[in-house]
């Protein structure tokens, strides 16, 4: 074998090399981005799904058997979350029940996703405003961490009386 060949051999060699480079990081990439585009559809779903079933609530512990026409009849903003005895998601009955609840899903190939869900008084004409006092319109923020989402994602949703 002559010099020539040697070197075109070596110059085949390193072309076979950056060509399976640039197969192996294009599968990897597609690879990651389908687990991100996964895993983004799951955790709306999640997040979807815990609204929905918040909105099933009343709006607040004390509309629960008679309306209400002022707010100051409401849950003071330093009592929302579960009321006493509401240990469990399950005895939820008004919408700032939920005000802190936390939940973890594991699913088989995406792991875990961790759920958290705030609740708030918030200004009815501006509603990413939070209200020190108490209003007729509360919002539910919902918060999904997982491993393949790159940030966390976040679903608002206001809703009134």
């Amino acid at each position: 074998m002559g010099l020539s060949q040697l070197i075109l051999l070596a110059g085949g060699m390193v072309l076979l090399g950056i060509i399976s480079l640039t197969i192996y990081n294009s599968f990897n990439s597609k690879t990651d981005s389908d687990l991100y585009n996964e895993a983004y559809i799951t955790a709306s779903g999640i997040a979807q799904s815990i609204i929905d079933q918040i909105l099933t609530k009343s709006f607040d512990q004390n509309t629960r058997t008679t309306s209400v026409s002022n707010p100051s009849s409401l849950t003071a903003v330093a009592s929302l979350g579960p009321d006493a005895g509401e240990s469990s998601v399950l005895q939820f009955n008004d919408v700032d029940d939920y005000k802190n609840y936390t939940r973890a899903d594991t699913m088989s190939v995406l792991r875990i996703f961790n759920t958290r869900v705030d609740v708030n008084y918030v200004n009815k004409m501006n509603p990413d405003q939070i209200s020190a006092s108490k209003t007729f319109t509360k919002r539910i923020n919902v918060f999904v961490t997982n491993t393949y989402l790159k940030d966390t994602l976040k679903i608002k949703y206001a809703t009134a009386y």
